[in-house]
């Protein structure tokens, strides 16, 4: 098996990177070179002559990483893979083989597609209630779908407010769908009935994740602000775990009101059969700073990290994961070898887990990921209302690449206190969106780390 070193020493070699770049260039008809040579290993279009040497030199994948060319096959035929895969092509010359690793364009784009909502949730980052006065047309957002494929943006996140409110949510989706791009909607469910969870699936939607805060109907609903509301969230995960086409999952913000459910809240995730259950780490942005009292502490975070890792680690219960920058740090403190050890995006095994672990790093804002408001308006991340950018007037690449504030938030040196001499600094990073709701500076510390425990000491004392 390829070692996490081979692998390491093969992408940062000088003579692989310049073959990147040159992989990467722009063809005639706008893609890089790399995607048509990938959708031919995948017999999707026909190899061309000028790229002869490089066909040859795919031919040897099989070879080097140790499996069947049918499954390299089967990866180049996903479109939001390929997407993925030039999209680090076309990093790696750029910023070099980095931990964390820097990226040319997101990979992840979170869309705060509307501020129009349903409910009056009492943790709302958006603080969504009616549609804002400027935002996009149906014509802006499917621009805007263009500027993402055109800049390889492998996967899309539509939230809101509730994104199924909106009329143009279906035309859009389908859009990206046909766009190559891996389609997540974020939905607080009270308007997924069957006939909604199929369409779902018919425009191209790979996953829908839903949010449930408590095991106990009453107390999700005043977290939510409404009558019925957990009974309208769970029929609609039940309706789409029913098609037996959609990725669901279940999400539950973890504030001191439901820390004491997380086990109840993971075994009821399990029991609705749902693909992944994430604990979102609480932010105190929008109407969610109202609530502030009710943040962890870091003890009780690291108590949290403990029951997620626990449970992951149960083949009998569903995986579990978080949006808590630390949680990979955890894994990886307490997952011998031979377990799964994990960052906030996903599950893998051993060495090459915790090799993925650096450059996948933690807090991806401004990284790896941004967030694009209803109006257009870019964010470094959902949860830090610090525009950057504007795709009324500007392209996607201009703001990824020119924005000081993304800059900045590449660069893990200029992190404050214990942030910055951390030795999880690749895999964490710390929440970004955290120090900026606390301290309104997103190079901060991150105080809801156990190592940063004198950091939330001392704002405890503050309040």
């Amino acid at each position: 098996m390829v070692t996490a070193e081979q692998v390491q020493r093969f992408l940062g070699s000088a003579f692989i990177q310049r073959s990147l770049k040159k992989l990467s260039e722009a063809e005639g008809d706008g893609r890089m070179r790399i995607d048509h040579l990938m959708a031919a290993y995948a017999r999707e279009e026909k190899k061309q002559f000028r790229n002869i040497p490089y066909h040859i030199l795919l031919s040897f994948l099989p070879l080097f990483f140790k499996v069947k060319r049918s499954e390299i096959e089967e990866t180049f035929a996903q479109p939001f893979y390929r997407k993925a895969i030039c999209n680090i092509a076309n990093s790696l010359p750029e910023f070099g083989l980095s931990a964390p690793q820097c990226f040319s364009s997101p990979i992840l784009i979170v869309w705060n597609f509307t501020n129009i909502c349903n409910l009056r949730c009492v943790h709302c980052y958006q603080d969504a209630h009616k549609a804002l006065p400027d935002e996009l047309t149906l014509e802006e957002r499917l621009h805007v779908i263009d500027e993402m494929d055109k800049n390889y943006v492998a996967s899309l996140a539509i939230s809101g407010g509730e994104p199924l409110m909106h009329p143009d949510f279906w035309k859009v989706a389908e859009y990206a769908h046909q766009k190559g791009i891996y389609l997540s909607v974020a939905t607080n469910g009270t308007l997924i009935d069957e006939e909604t969870a199929a369409r779902l699936h018919e425009v191209g939607v790979d996953y829908v994740e839903i949010s449930v805060d408590s095991v106990d109907p009453e107390t999700h609903d005043t977290f939510r602000g409404g009558k019925g509301l957990w009974d309208k969230a769970v029929q609609g995960i039940k309706n789409c775990v029913a098609t037996g086409k959609l990725d669901v999952g279940m999400a539950s913000t973890i504030t001191r009101r439901n820390f004491g459910e997380l086990d109840a809240l993971i075994d009821l995730a399990t029991s609705l059969k749902v693909n992944s259950f994430y604990a979102f780490n609480y932010i105190p942005a929008g109407r969610g700073k109202s609530i502030e009292e009710e943040d962890l502490t870091p003890e009780m975070r690291e108590e949290m990290l403990h029951k997620l890792h626990t449970a992951l680690l149960d083949d009998k219960k569903v995986d579990t994961f978080s949006t808590c920058t630390q949680y990979g740090r955890y894994c990886i403190e307490n997952a011998p070898d031979d377990k799964i050890i994990v960052n906030h995006y996903g599950a893998f095994k051993g060495q090459q887990a915790k090799m993925l672990c650096e450059y996948i790093g933690g807090c991806g804002a401004g990284r790896l990921y941004c967030a694009l408001q209803p109006n257009g308006l870019v964010t470094p991340c959902v949860f830090i209302p610090k525009v950057v950018g504007d795709l009324r007037k500007q392209s996607l690449n201009e703001v990824w690449h020119e924005s000081e504030v993304m800059q900045q938030l590449r660069d893990r040196t200029l992190l404050e206190e214990h942030c910055v001499s951390c030795k999880n600094r690749t895999i964490c990073g710390g929440c970004r969106a955290r120090a900026y709701g606390y301290y309104d500076d997103y190079l901060a510390p991150d105080p809801g780390c156990i190592y940063n425990t004198e950091a939330w000491n001392s704002l405890a004392g503050m309040k």
